[in-house]
């Protein structure tokens, strides 16, 4: 058994020792200098949408999907996998989350920042009416819309409506 004075000593050198430690991190960790280059973000790799581009063709060239694709955000990041979707050849099964016109902006800004878009001088002046869900982030970004429907959904409940 040690001694009260063995277990202060070794309390005492374990303190020194991890001081010592901390002192050391610390100069390693030195503040960067202002003028001295931040470090360059790693791009994103781009998503791979070619699985939804079999029947949605449309969109491999528009704009909406395009842009997002190219910062890592492919249709599954918004619609969920819908793999009963992708597999339907009927086609009556609807994508696994869709989104009525008063959910869009609420989707959009799970990504993008509220608060840097507000200071945005280009959305300052419809930043009331897309807050209050009569303009959408979509009427300017991207119509993202099949050009032609041939199936309809009710985008709330997921209710198969018609085929043409």
């Amino acid at each position: 058994m040690r001694s009260r004075g063995a277990l202060w000593r070794s309390l005492a050198l374990l303190s020194a020792v991890s001081v010592a430690m901390a002192i050391g991190i610390a100069a390693e960790q030195k503040p960067r200098d202002k003028n001295e280059a931040k470090p360059a973000k790693e791009k994103p790799k781009p998503a791979d949408n070619s699985r939804c581009f079999v029947c949605h063709g449309n969109y491999d060239e528009e704009e909406f999907a395009v842009r997002h694709a190219k910062h890592g955000v492919g249709c599954e990041k918004c619609h969920g996998p819908s793999d009963d979707h992708a597999g339907d050849e009927n086609h009556t099964t609807p994508p696994d989350i869709m989104y009525p016109a008063d959910k869009v902006n609420a989707a959009c800004l799970k990504c993008h920042d509220r608060a840097k878009l507000a200071k945005l001088e280009k959305h300052t002046p419809v930043w009331d009416d897309i807050a209050a869900n009569t303009q959408h982030c979509t009427d300017c970004h991207g119509k993202h819309r099949l050009a032609r429907r041939t199936v309809r959904w009710d985008k709330v409940t997921r209710k198969f409506l018609e085929s043409k």
